[in-house]
């Protein structure tokens, strides 16, 4: 059983919808991952700099999906491609 909640901002909802299903199922697969081992590990895992709350984010191939663990909840916030993480931290800011 999970540790915690892992749970989807809308937005990262419509990110997902986006990518191909088999994109889609590995990062599905890895935030479930989430759930039962948040804590930063390994180099796949990164903590973003410059955030009050502390905010990761993980890799799955090309892709990199921004997220945030509470008390009992990881919320994923964005997944988006490399080309736009910039972007996209900019805009959580």
């Amino acid at each position: 059983m999970a540790r915690y909640a892992v749970e989807f901002s809308p937005r990262a909802w419509r990110d997902l919808e986006r990518l191909s299903p088999e994109v889609a199922e590995r990062i599905a697969r890895r935030t479930k991952e989430l759930g039962n081992h948040p804590e930063p590990r390994g180099d796949t895992v990164k903590r973003l700099q410059g955030f009050g709350i502390p905010t990761y984010r993980f890799r799955v191939g090309d892709y990199r999906a921004l997220f945030r663990v509470g008390m009992s909840v990881v919320r994923i916030l964005r997944v988006v491609h490399r080309s736009e993480l910039d972007r996209a931290v900019e805009d959580l800011r």
